[in-house]
């Protein structure tokens, strides 16, 4: 079979995006998907209106990415999944670059070059160390884009019901399966409203204290107060 972006479910978790989302949806629809399903955790805002105005299929869930994604791929058909987080924007070429891998290979794990949308060496400098991330520690976050193949995604099991570093355990078990996350040859553009929010060090520093946390045992449950969501 020879997919192409008409293959592919572009799934969108939201809670509170009606500021992003719009230019979300539309950035999927014109790499080329077929369907946009945006899986909303609990907004109160206008982003379930948002979503269906821009032709995208809404989906209600408990709020969590793990399991709003989740809850998107179970109601995906289409047999390549790519994970958006709303303040995310595909570039044109993205879904065409993630068929061609999956043209090569049966099973895909891939994400995307970053582009921060924001001027300054230190943000240049957080987008290589994040392909540095992906290409040497095997580990893409998900404002990456992470795209799976359905049935990957289904014999693993799917996003783990967390309410964040669901991308962190899915790199774990990607990692005991032996199989490698791919750089795709595509960008992804990021707002930069976190780092803007806490400062790059500030932002880089709590991330690296959350791992560290649950690599030694903190539970989610504990640790999800030091993670403030982009609308607290």
């Amino acid at each position: 079979m020879s997919f192409s972006p008409n293959d592919v479910t572009v799934i969108i978790p939201v809670i509170n995006e009606a500021g992003n989302l719009r230019a979300c949806i539309e950035s999927a629809f014109s790499s080329g998907a077929s369907r946009v399903i945006v899986v909303d955790g609990g907004s109160v805002d206008e982003s379930t209106g948002i979503a269906l105005q821009s032709g995208a299929k809404v989906v209600m869930s408990e709020p969590g990415r793990g399991v709003q994604q989740h809850a998107g791929a179970e109601a995906a058909t289409n047999p390549l999944l790519c994970f958006l987080h709303a303040d995310c924007l595909l570039s044109v070429e993205a879904l065409a670059a993630l068929c061609d891998l999956a043209n090569s290979q049966a099973e895909v794990y891939a994400c995307y070059q970053q582009i921060i949308l924001a001027k300054g060496m230190k943000y240049r400098l957080l987008e290589w160390g994040n392909a540095l991330r992906v290409r040497w520690l095997k580990r893409p976050y998900g404002d990456q884009g992470i795209c799976l193949s359905l049935s990957l995604y289904r014999r693993l099991g799917g996003f783990p019901a967390v309410p964040f570093m669901e991308d962190v355990l899915l790199a774990q078990w990607m990692k005991m399966e032996n199989i490698r996350p791919i750089l795709l040859p595509a960008s992804i553009e990021i707002n930069a409203r976190r780092w803007q929010q806490n400062g790059v060090i500030r932002q880089t520093i709590c991330n690296w204290v959350l791992r560290r946390k649950f690599k030694r045992g903190s539970t989610l449950t504990e640790l999800v107060s030091l993670y403030r969501r982009h609308d607290q």
